[in-house]
């Protein structure tokens, strides 16, 4: 009887951890959402009804995305100030800094970028998006 039980004990154990596995590859980046830590986060999630399937469908989805970025409490930390010239952001050189990789059966496109207006010091957040609409935004404001 004791070794029947330890033996479900130890099944029910590997399937619990296959499960975690399963459920963080499935994350549409990677890994969860990063918590609330000291002058960082959390990290804001979303999904949209959108396809993106280049880094220049990913600026224009973060044109169109422009003041609707918003956590919680309605604060916008979606700033490319670092990317402005003469008060307008200059897209061409947001396009340059768009990096893309791929996270399991996904694309993701990134950008780092300076939200100056937030931070003192300035820091850098990032903003990323899935070629099938999930969206994170985080950053971080001193160390």
């Amino acid at each position: 009887m004791r070794n029947g039980f330890l033996i479900a004990l130890g099944a029910l154990i590997i399937i619990v951890m296959l499960n975690g596995c399963t459920a963080s590859s499935q994350d549409p980046f990677g890994s969860a959402p990063k918590g609330l830590s000291p002058n960082c986060g959390p990290e804001q999630r979303y999904k949209f009804d959108e396809k993106i399937s280049s880094p220049s469908d990913f600026v224009n989805f973060l044109k169109k995305s422009q003041g609707k970025l918003l956590d919680s409490y309605g604060n916008d930390y979606f700033l490319l100030d670092n990317f402005k010239e003469n008060g307008a952001i200059n897209w061409g050189k947001v396009l340059e800094k768009v990096k893309v990789e791929k996270i399991g059966s996904r694309t993701v496109y990134s950008l780092a970028y300076v939200p100056l207006s937030i931070c003192s010091p300035a820091q850098e957040w990032s903003i990323k998006a899935t070629d099938d609409g999930h969206v994170s935004l985080y950053g971080c404001c001193g160390k």
